[in-house]
């Protein structure tokens, strides 16, 4: 009898997937990458999505890992705070620290089929409630967004109004005609108009039978990309960031120093049950 082949639980692919791009990291020496240490700290913020043993324990091992290597990490998970879902990204640093965690804002979809919606990320999670921040890292000053919320310029510009000279956005999106341009717009306008770097990184390969975009890349403050994915499958991406190349650039434009705060206000209006613009 042909012996059918063996099938990995579904969680652990991307297990196997995130430890082979942090070995690939750790080889090269970089800083980065995404997976994060076990300091105790981040432990108890990872404690809420990683209720197995089996699970946390091996996620626990690749974080050991990188806090041994020096190696600073960025990574998102599902966090169940007070019987509350959130979309969330923590950062550690070089040495195991906790930097701290972001809530994602902007949420895509509805609730529920409405003709329109292609996902429901409301039904699942609630909308962040941390704010925008900005933490330091690596010696710079590193801000968080979440997929979404890097199709809004205010995260961007929130962020960087804070100081951020780096700003990590992990995203996972579907593949379909545009949305690769559409990706490397939204990273490249970011980082352009508010003069610091951007870091894409994306879910790759494909998940429940949809193919993803990949696109991963790092951006620089004057909006051209130093280096990204060149396929829809996992990659490591890699760019030296030199943060002197943001004092010329900010001197030269100063887009942040030029503002005009006082004509923003429509940018306050609250949002309606029935948004006119839908």
């Amino acid at each position: 009898m042909k012996k059918k082949p063996s099938k990995a639980k579904p969680r652990r692919k991307p297990l196997r997937r995130v430890k082979t791009r942090r070995e690939t990291a750790l080889a090269r020496s970089e800083q980065s990458a995404l997976t994060p240490s076990d300091r105790l700290e981040v432990a108890e913020a990872l404690d809420r999505a990683l209720r197995e043993p089996p699970k946390k324990l091996a996620v626990l091992l690749a974080l050991r890992r990188a806090a041994e290597a020096r190696v600073a990490v960025h990574v998102g998970f599902c966090e169940k705070a007070d019987g509350t879902y959130f979309n969330t990204a923590l950062l550690t640093d070089r040495d195991g620290r906790l930097c701290g965690t972001f809530r994602k804002i902007h949420l895509p979809g509805t609730k529920a089929a409405d003709g329109f919606a292609q996902v429901y990320e409301p039904y699942y999670f609630e909308h962040g409630d941390t704010g925008y921040k900005v933490f330091e890292a690596c010696g710079a000053k590193v801000g968080i967004a979440i997929c979404q919320d890097r199709r809004y310029p205010e995260s961007y510009r929130c962020l960087a109004l804070q100081g951020a000279e780096v700003i990590l956005i992990g995203y996972n999106t579907p593949i379909s005609a545009l949305a690769l341009d559409l990706n490397e717009l939204c990273l490249r306008s970011g980082a352009y108009a508010n003069a610091c770097f951007v870091v894409g990184i994306a879910k790759a390969g494909v998940e429940d039978g949809v193919e993803l975009i990949g696109g991963s890349c790092i951006v620089s403050p004057l909006g051209q990309v130093l280096a990204k994915a060149t396929t829809t499958g996992d990659e490591l991406v890699i760019a030296r960031v030199d943060l002197d190349q943001m004092a010329p650039v900010r001197k030269r434009w100063n887009f942040l120093g030029r503002r005009q705060p006082q004509h923003y206000g429509a940018v306050l209006t609250p949002v309606t049950e029935k948004e006119p613009h839908r």
